[in-house]
């Protein structure tokens, strides 16, 4: 029975010793339970993190996108107006040579103008002239009817004299 008591002082200082490691084992899985915890808020804040994370990246290769079609449409709207710039550039030394065409067609038609009031002035004083001769011809004219009718008279009267002293 002596050993009955050994091996019963020796189970009680057992289960006073696995006692006292549960009551260490306790505070440590109430430790290990609030570690727990502690991971699954992390984790659901991580991957809270990496949604808003992913969320922004989507975003942002959605705001790329974006970027890169309006760049593209950018390009193009230059490129347009690189080709209206041409046009332009084009319509202007257009009209430069034109404006620079007319410009002489205006000295050229100064010029045929002064010719023209020129040839006006002298057809003017060719018709003032050719006046002035038809009038002295005129005068002439009558001047020389005159004589004739005075000749002719004078001959006709001669002709009776001579007529009638031969008669």
């Amino acid at each position: 029975m002596h050993w009955i008591g050994l091996r019963n002082d020796t189970l009680t200082a057992h289960l006073e010793e696995a006692n006292a490691q549960a009551d260490q084992v306790e505070p440590l899985e109430e430790h290990i339970h609030e570690l727990e915890r502690e991971l699954a808020r992390a984790t659901s804040e991580r991957d809270a993190q990496r949604a808003a994370a992913d969320q922004k990246a989507q975003e942002a290769e959605a705001h790329e996108a974006e970027l890169r079609q309006a760049r593209a449409v950018v390009e193009q709207k230059e490129q347009a107006l690189e080709a209206k710039e041409t046009e332009l550039q084009r319509k202007r030394a257009t009209i430069a040579m034109l404006t620079g065409t007319l410009q002489e067609k205006d000295v050229s038609l100064e010029e045929k103008s002064v010719a023209l009031r020129n040839a006006e002035a002298a057809l003017k004083e060719k018709e003032d002239t050719l006046s002035s001769v038809q009038e002295a011809a005129r005068v002439q004219e009558e001047e020389a009817q005159k004589k004739i009718v005075g000749k002719c008279s004078e001959f006709c009267y001669h002709s009776i004299l001579v007529f009638h002293n031969l008669s």
